[in-house]
């Protein structure tokens, strides 16, 4: 199987997905962006920044991009995600709306 190029994810995607650390990424995000995920929605950089740190503790997930979709300014991820959580790896998919070259909102589908 060939590795996605990376180079073909609007930026600032190919930095969110390769980031060593998470919450060097929160300014790829807009001030008033949106998460969902798990449930849960995180509204704002502090809350963003909260939830990436909870992520990378609880499940230190890595990411292998098997695909991406871009329609406007929506982009939807296909990718492993292996980690310390059950029935790792997984296959999800996120997606993301890019605004002035942030991150607006992003939603685990």
């Amino acid at each position: 199987m060939s590795q996605f190029d990376l180079a073909a994810l609007p930026a600032p995607l190919g930095d969110y997905f390769t980031a060593g650390d998470r919450r060097a990424i929160i300014g790829a995000f807009a001030p008033d962006a949106r998460v969902r995920d798990e449930g849960e929605n995180h509204v704002g950089t502090v809350a963003i920044a909260n939830w990436l740190d909870r992520v990378e503790t609880r499940y230190q997930p890595r990411y292998a991009i098997q695909d991406a979709q871009t329609s406007g300014d929506q982009t939807v991820v296909t990718f492993v995600v292996s980690g310390t959580f059950p029935g790792s790896p997984a296959t999800l998919r996120q997606q993301f709306v890019i605004a002035g070259g942030k991150i607006t909102s992003l939603a685990t589908l």
